[in-house]
């Protein structure tokens, strides 16, 4: 069916394991450096899951640019045979 005026969004769901002690607050966010997609580039996203959630974070972060629609494209590339996670840096 169509719908007139209904915009299809492009959103990355992140799931990331929550560092030990990480402490934050509804409205904070954090820089993502994803290498894969641009090395020495940093990106602040608010974190979308609740501060209760102790073991990941969530990201939802919709492609809006030229960096987040890389960052969809390359959650979007089939998985590799292995059961590795695609990776993110941390620091």
């Amino acid at each position: 069916p169509s719908f007139p005026g209904l915009l299809f969004l492009q959103v990355t769901h992140l799931v990331i394991e929550r560092p030990p002690f990480f402490i934050y607050e509804p409205g904070d966010y954090v820089y993502l450096n994803v290498p894969a997609i641009a090395t020495y580039e940093w990106h602040p996203f608010t974190i979308s899951s609740a501060p209760e959630q102790q073991e990941t974070l969530w990201l939802h972060i919709r492609s809006l640019g030229q960096w987040t629609n890389k960052l969809y494209e390359y959650f979007q590339q089939p998985e590799s045979p292995s059961p590795e996670p695609k990776p993110l840096s941390r620091s």
